[in-house]
């Protein structure tokens, strides 16, 4: 593993789609590197602390917003000398992404009350009533020409669809829903998942005509669901719930599959791998006169009884449920983490609907984020290493001992799975892996 010098930044950071360049905020700059040596490409100066940093998809342009002020500012990656304003007064904006053409922003004001797309080949504007939310609630089609919006009318969710060439609408209609959560449209577009906040556990989905095709409630009378995560292939749709447990659905029918539990106690199952890291002082320099605290993963014999949170019940926001799912690249592992249990990592094995692996951490962990291209699951837990699991095995693997003070507080990897964003609080630094990336989406140590 290789590790790029430490860069500072004030929260925002992001990847461009074809991972050749980063965009990271300073207070007032907005400056771009490049992944492969982190030189300076570009650096312009901001209007104020944006609330937001978006990439189009074809890393040509970027764009941020800034709510204080109402105003989207659009930068070339190609011709630093231009740059775009959209003015948002006196309605002010909550927040702005791209159309996946890249040729089209789209904010949404503050208070919600309404959708604007600006065109910025000819300047034309179009506007969309009651958009429910401004940082979720939509969802392009894969091929980016249609836009599902959850809307909010006289005390009422609809699903809009839109064509996004005109913004015409396609289609809509009033879901089933007591108070939406959020709505996606599933990756081959054959259906919409709808899914109730989390006072109800309800799980719609809806055909593009509006036509319900399955409804999921497992129970009443409790707190519903906590995420949700559509599988990259659209096989599975994995709900994490407050009661501790995540649910698959299948394509098939959108039918049930399995339900995962998160026990306290493992006492049972010849084909689970425990691993838990275990702190040890590494001895440094000629005769070992400096010491730093690491670790290392230890494997457990079963029964294992896992580390478990006593949940407040008087208090509000109760560290519980399920509140990470993650799907592996190829659909086959599903990483999931429960709150009351948050040093705890979860493996899920789909071909055997089994918990496969567990690793168990000194540290509550913070994210976990599985390689787009490769069978490798990164993590961290606040502390100056990374974690790393793939088929051969969990391992370690510490910051250099030049930035011993930087703690991974998040990890993000690059769209093309060769490298990673390591975050601190206000400094990162790009993680290089040893592993070649290749077309079939296999990987080769070096």
């Amino acid at each position: 593993m290789n590790f790029s010098e430490l860069v500072t930044f004030s929260g925002l950071v992001q990847f461009s789609p074809d991972s050749k360049y980063f965009a990271v905020v300073k207070q007032t700059a907005l400056t771009i590197y490049s992944v492969s040596d982190i030189e300076t490409l570009a650096n312009w100066p901001l209007a104020d602390q944006p609330s937001n940093l978006e990439w189009s998809r074809d890393s040509r342009y970027l764009l941020t917003t800034h709510q204080k002020r109402g105003i989207v500012q659009i930068y070339s990656v190609a011709d630093q000398a231009w740059s775009g304003r959209i003015t948002l007064t006196p309605c002010g904006v909550a927040n702005a992404f791209w159309s996946p053409d890249s040729l089209q922003i789209l904010a949404i004001t503050d208070f919600e009350l309404r959708l604007s797309a600006w065109n910025l080949t000819d300047m034309s504007v179009y506007h969309i009533k009651n958009p429910k939310f401004n940082d979720k609630g939509y969802s392009f089609s894969s091929d980016g020409k249609f836009m599902i919006l959850a809307e909010r009318n006289e005390g009422k969710d609809y699903i809009g669809i839109y064509y996004t060439g005109d913004w015409q609408v396609v289609n809509h209609f009033a879901t089933e829903t007591f108070d939406l959560e959020d709505a996606k449209w599933t990756p081959d577009d054959t259906a919409i998942i709808v899914w109730d906040s989390c006072l109800v556990y309800s799980l719609i989905i809806y055909s593009p005509l509006g036509t319900p095709l399955a409804r999921h409630r497992p129970y009443d009378n409790g707190l519903g669901i906590k995420t949700l995560s559509v599988s990259p292939n659209g096989t599975f749709i994995a709900a994490g719930s407050y009661d501790q447990s995540a649910r698959v659905f299948t394509k098939i029918s959108w039918r049930f599959l399995s339900e995962f539990p998160h026990q306290n106690q493992i006492t049972e199952g010849s084909d689970i791998h425990i691993y838990k890291e275990e702190e040890y002082n590494e001895s440094l320099g000629f005769g070992g006169a400096e010491e730093r605290l690491t670790s290392k993963y230890g494997m457990q014999e079963i029964p294992v009884k896992l580390p478990t949170l006593k949940v407040p019940k008087d208090k509000p926001n109760p560290p519980t449920g399920v509140s990470l799912c993650e799907w592996s690249n190829n659909t086959n592992y599903l990483a999931t983490r429960n709150d009351s249990q948050p040093n705890v990592l979860w493996l899920w094995n789909m071909a055997t609907l089994s918990l496969n692996v567990i690793l168990i951490q000194q540290q509550p962990i913070k994210n976990a984020e599985w390689n787009s291209k490769t069978l490798h699951l990164a993590f961290c837990t606040g502390t100056p290493r990374l974690f790393l699991w793939s088929l051969e095995g969990a391992s370690v693997c510490d910051v250099p001992l030049e930035n011993k003070d930087f703690k991974v507080q998040k990890i993000v990897w690059s769209p093309d799975g060769q490298s990673m964003i390591l975050m601190d609080k206000n400094k990162l630094l790009i993680a290089y892996p040893q592993f070649e990336v290749l077309e079939a989406g296999n990987e080769e140590y070096f």
